[in-house]
């Protein structure tokens, strides 16, 4: 019987480190937060510093499928594909975030341009209407992001 023992104990013992790994893991997201700053005089705070997020997703990706791969998985495999989910939906955000953020500093300073509003009525309607949505949702971040510190 001790044979069983020491096996059924080994099998306890690493998927207690498993499920230990998977709450330090989340854990460790409770102190990240995104930092905001001011963008010229538009009074629109951008994104900035994704570099700390971006190396703890990695690190976190790296981690969940190392740990997906092992054998004693089996009574954490739900909670382990959901964790790993919620990384990639995260690392989505912030991919299309940045683009979208990129897109608006490049034309926010051309259509500040009253000469090109008047070259552009149609195209500066356009701009205008999307750079309040862009303001609006970037304004909620930035009290989202400092209420919950």
């Amino acid at each position: 019987h001790l044979e069983q023992l020491e096996e059924i104990s080994g099998v306890a013992s690493k998927e207690y480190a498993l499920e230990k790994a998977m709450q330090k893991m989340k854990t460790e997201w409770a102190d990240v937060s995104f930092v905001f700053v001011p963008y010229r005089d538009t009074g629109v705070s951008i994104l900035s510093s994704v570099e700390d997020i971006q190396m703890v997703l990695d690190d976190h990706f790296v981690k969940v499928q190392t740990m997906r791969s092992s054998p004693f998985i089996g009574p954490f495999e739900a909670e382990f594909k959901e964790w790993e989910a919620k990384l990639q939906s995260m690392q989505d955000i912030i991919d299309e975030w940045l683009k979208v953020q990129a897109t608006w500093l490049y034309l926010e300073p051309i259509f500040s341009s009253e000469d090109i509003m008047q070259q552009m009525p149609e195209e500066g309607k356009k701009f205008t209407i999307v750079d309040g949505f862009w303001k609006d949702i970037m304004s909620e971040a930035v009290v989202l992001t400092t209420s919950s510190i």
